[in-house]
């Protein structure tokens, strides 16, 4: 199982302040809405650092496309929208960039909210289509809503 999120300064501020005033832990832990062992090592961080603040850095592989490779990516897309994975990966791998996959790139895509689509193929009416559709109407026109 995963780590919790980290708590909020407010929350930290929360539990430092009601140790003070000398609410026990576990009516702290169950007042911030988090663990016993949270209050107390939270607390505990308090008194013997003087600070509450989490060192808790941004956890996982950092990403290959930052947020400038997005932007430039989205431009990429924005010129012509018919092109392949493959196409735009090819012309994001000419400019000055790292190496990178196709996967990479269709999943940065996905996670901008770029997807592909087809558009659907409907018939279109014929001269007869439109002329039955016109009988209809004329026949149907004095409908009522108790008919």
């Amino acid at each position: 199982m995963g780590k919790a999120v980290d708590l909020s300064e407010f929350d930290r501020g929360q539990i430092v302040m009601a140790r003070r005033v000398g609410t026990s832990i576990t009516e702290t832990a169950r007042l911030v809405g988090c663990s016993q062992s949270a209050v107390v090592s939270i607390y505990a961080q308090r008194i013997n650092d003087g600070d509450t603040s989490s060192r808790r850095q941004g956890v996982g592989r950092p990403r290959i496309i930052k947020t400038k490779g997005r932007r430039r990516l989205s431009r990429l897309v924005k010129q012509n929208r018919r092109q392949t994975v493959a196409q735009l990966t090819a012309q994001y791998i000419a400019g000055p960039s790292a190496n990178l996959s196709e996967r990479t790139v269709q999943r940065t895509l996905l996670d901008m909210g770029l997807c592909s689509r087809r558009p659907t193929r409907v018939p279109l009416l014929t001269e007869h289509h439109r002329q039955l559709r016109l009988q209809w109407a004329r026949e149907h026109g004095d409908w009522t809503m108790d008919e």
